[in-house]
């Protein structure tokens, strides 16, 4: 075990050891009943928590929590079934009305989707009223039996609830701290991003939809034995919001966050209860200041602050401790400083090590690259793209050959980054066929030709900002890991090999890249330069066989273009074969075997760089009069 996990692991244990204790704690039973309204928001909490981490809000929970409560109670009262059968098909029959409402309803976006988890709800309840033959309407189903006869008492349920929260919790720590995990937090940062680095979103929002469908199923049966009753009131509106806010209040996208919000507000209606008549008042003006002073939450908020007095009281015990005076102190200060200095250099980029390249890329060997060389790795056939009345490509065809640099230049307009679109799939084909390998791409997905080792970068500097340099390139690393569920809650042999394979390689595009001092950095505070390198980074991390670079030098001074020209042709040598959508001509000049010229979506030229500087149709439309002139961008 790290030692880094060791005071976490303590304290999750001093916390069960106190839950475990507490109904000998506690002076009366409205306590303890509490204690087990506390774990039943805590699994309605988690289990909505998850349709978050993949950046969906859904205000429909209480749909599925009535559907699993009143499956379990109709199996229970009316066939005899016992609990652990109806438990469990509480918690599949949710599961599968959530597979049914994700596949109507996870195309759609933002304020679409919630329209339709929000008429979903307001649908099932119109159903418990009026199907009175299945659910008694109004009057509810009463009698509901205990989930077996020694369930007396409120103990037996306390501690319940408390095995069944802890196995939640624990099963979601697990799939948080794995692929799963990673690729819905890339989904949540960057969608497209993610796409393109081979993560298949659709799938992994499904898998939460199903996965959140499941828990707030089993929290529905909880619910019908242990009150004994199941009633339309159940599915309130005041509870769906109550959801939201025990989630967004305690820190959404995290784990320990929607158990505080579950706790803090069981506890503080009864708290306020004694206020009777301001009661509402209190509780909206604390919510209130909570979304002004912690708009991440109380736990980001309260990590936030630990951060703050360490970084304070740091340097004082360090001073405190160290002896007065010493050379090695001071070497070491001005190392450190200057090391800073470097680090926060405005837009710099750094040199890459060429060592450190040649462990980042599945070497092929420069014999087996002139062999290839030839060879049609990339074939675009008479490609159109139109949107509207408007043909952003016009019957362009042409072929990349493997291991070459391949640069496609033209004017503003000339559609050069729709064509990107067009053959990773993340833009339409309206005609034409993209081959890979002489395979057709039309029909797959942008996920699948990532899988597939055809990965890019973009236009627009695109990374996961909300998280560390470090951490773009782990996440960036899952199209090389087992996507099942199984393989990355039990930790078979093939997860831990993907977490060795993902650190080390991370490590060696870091050390590549020259990173390894922005590490720890968040993405989004990173100089634009290096951010751009970072992007570069998360492409090499899937080991790309073709890569698409679109305008990698957008806003590069002359010194960071020349140390780009150096890294793209590396990147070359180690076996990748290279497709450039650039404007500076010192560039693709500089490094680039052949030339496409695009002008409004036609192809008019194509050919080595020198042919190119002297076509005079290329003059006319974009190097200009004086085309011999490459330095210009």
């Amino acid at each position: 075990m790290k030692k880094s996990n060791l005071p976490t692991l303590l304290g999750v244990l001093v916390l069960l050891g106190v839950a475990l204790a507490l109904p000998g704690l506690l002076s009366n039973d409205y306590y303890l009943r509490l204690a087990i309204m506390a774990g039943l928001f805590i699994l309605l909490a988690s289990a909505h928590n998850i349709l978050m981490k993949v950046g969906q809000l859904s205000l429909g929970p209480v749909a599925f929590y009535g559907l699993g409560a009143y499956i379990s109670a109709i199996l229970s009262v009316r066939h005899h079934v016992p609990f652990p059968v109806a438990f469990i098909a509480a918690g599949l029959g949710a599961a599968a009305v959530g597979w049914i409402i994700g596949r109507l309803t996870l195309k759609l976006r933002t304020a679409y989707f919630v329209l339709v988890t929000i008429g979903f709800a307001a649908f099932f309840r119109l159903v418990a009223i009026n199907w009175t033959d299945m659910t008694n309407g109004p009057m509810g189903i009463t009698a509901v039996p205990p989930p077996a006869p020694w369930f007396v008492g409120y103990k037996p349920y306390y501690y319940f609830i408390l095995a069944l929260v802890a196995l939640v919790v624990f099963a979601l720590y697990r799939l948080e701290h794995s692929t799963i995990g990673r690729a819905m937090q890339a989904i949540r940062e960057n969608e497209t991003l993610g796409r393109s680095v081979g993560i298949d979103s659709y799938r992994y929002m499904m898998l939460a939809a199903v996965l959140s469908s499941f828990i707030i199923g089993l929290a529905g049966s909880f619910y019908a034995h242990f009150f004994q009753f199941v009633g339309p009131e159940l599915l309130s509106w005041d509870l769906t919001i109550a959801i939201v806010i025990m989630v967004i209040a305690g820190g959404r996208n995290t784990l320990a966050g929607p158990i505080i919000g579950a706790i803090l507000f069981t506890v503080i209606p009864e708290l306020l209860r004694a206020a009777a008549a301001w009661r509402m008042v209190i509780y909206g003006a604390l919510l209130v200041l909570l979304m002004l002073f912690m708009p991440d939450g109380i736990l980001p908020a309260f990590m936030t602050l630990l951060r703050r007095v360490a970084s304070y009281l740091t340097p004082i015990f360090q001073k405190w401790l160290r002896p007065a005076g010493g050379e090695l102190e001071a070497a070491i200060a001005q190392a450190d400083s200057a090391s800073l200095s470097r680090a926060e250099a405005p837009g710099r980029l750094d040199r890459p090590s060429v060592p450190a390249l040649q462990a980042v890329t599945e070497s092929k060997g420069q014999e087996m690259l002139k062999a290839q060389n030839g060879m049609d790795i990339l074939s675009i056939e008479d490609l159109c793209v139109n949107f509207g009345g408007i043909r952003a490509v016009d019957h362009v065809s042409f072929n990349v050959k493997e291991g070459e640099i391949l640069a496609i230049i033209g004017p503003n307009g000339a559609g050069k980054t729709t064509l990107l679109n067009a053959i990773t799939r993340l833009g339409p084909i309206s005609s034409g066929v993209v081959k890979y390998h002489g395979e057709v791409l039309n029909s797959l997905q942008a996920h699948d030709v990532a899988r597939g080792r055809i990965v890019r970068t973009f236009q627009h500097t695109s990374v996961f900002p909300n998280v560390t340099t470090s951490r773009n390139l782990v996440l960036a690393h899952n199209l090389r890991e087992p996507a099942g569920v199984l393989p990355n809650l039990l930790r078979t042999p093939q997860y831990h090999e993907s977490e060795t394979d993902c650190r080390e390689r991370a490590r060696q595009v870091l050390t590549f890249l020259n990173l390894d001092h922005h590490a720890d950095t968040r993405a989004n505070s990173l100089p634009y330069g290096n951010q751009r390198l970072l992007e570069l980074g998360i492409a090499m991390m899937t080991n790309p066989a073709v890569l698409l670079l679109d305008e990698p030098a957008a806003g590069m001074n002359s010194t960071e273009v020349e140390m780009l020209m150096n890294l793209i042709l590396q990147i070359r040598d180690m076996g990748v074969t290279v497709v450039l959508v650039e404007h500076d001509m010192k560039l693709v000049m500089g490094i680039s075997e052949r030339i496409l010229v695009l002008n409004y979506g036609k192809q008019i030229a194509m050919g080595c760089p020198e042919d190119i500087q002297k076509n005079t149709d290329v003059i006319t439309a974009y190097l200009g009069k004086w085309g011999g002139d490459v330095t210009a961008n």
